[in-house]
């Protein structure tokens, strides 16, 4: 399942990780033959096929932007916030109309419901902590009755939820390993 957006452990960036700073943060998007740089790993997204995963991939970058900023600022509007996100309004289509064709109960709540669960599923009780603070103290207590201790919090909409969960991580991954091939590819020619 591809739902984490903390940076891996790796010196190497995933292609999503590598997609997310090209589109986001990039300052220099020259082509050079000899090096894979930004422009590359755009180029490659363009070439891919899956119109709903490279959509998922410019949402969950502009999330972890909007996320990283309501971090910083908690009191800031959350409705001001999603605003921001550019793409939802493009995969709230797409997934509803998924769930449409796949003849799902309500499409779209069910869009809007597992695409808020795909970008942050963290447990509201525990602030994904996976256990209660102790009352007055920065300790941790008890495992966390919502979540057991998974930081998760439970998927939403049963079946269709989980049906859903699964297609948009599909899409993402299928996007991911079509960029990899483009980008091995485009590297290794003569």
């Amino acid at each position: 399942m591809l739902m984490t957006t903390e940076p891996t452990n790796s010196p190497y960036r995933t292609v999503e990780e590598a997609y997310t700073r090209a589109g986001t943060s990039s300052s220099n998007l020259k082509v050079d033959p000899d090096r894979r740089g930004d422009a590359d790993v755009l180029i490659a997204a363009g070439w891919s096929p899956g119109m709903l995963g490279g959509a998922l991939m410019r949402l969950r970058g502009e999330w972890d932007s909007v996320a990283h900023q309501r971090r910083n600022h908690p009191d800031a509007d959350a409705v001001h916030l999603l605003a921001r996100l550019r793409s939802l309004a493009q995969v709230l289509e797409a997934v509803e109309r998924w769930a449409t064709a796949k003849h799902l109960a309500d499409a779209r709540t069910l869009a809007r419901t597992s695409v808020c669960y795909w970008l942050d599923p963290t447990c509201r009780a525990c602030l994904g902590r996976g256990a209660a603070l102790v009352p007055g103290t920065p300790m941790l207590g008890r495992v966390c009755k919502a979540c057991g201790g998974s930081r998760k919090a439970r998927e939403p909409l049963g079946q269709d939820g989980r049906r859903t969960l699964n297609m948009l991580d599909d899409c993402v991954g299928r996007r991911n390993q079509s960029m990899k091939k483009r980008l091995h590819v485009s590297m290794h020619r003569g």
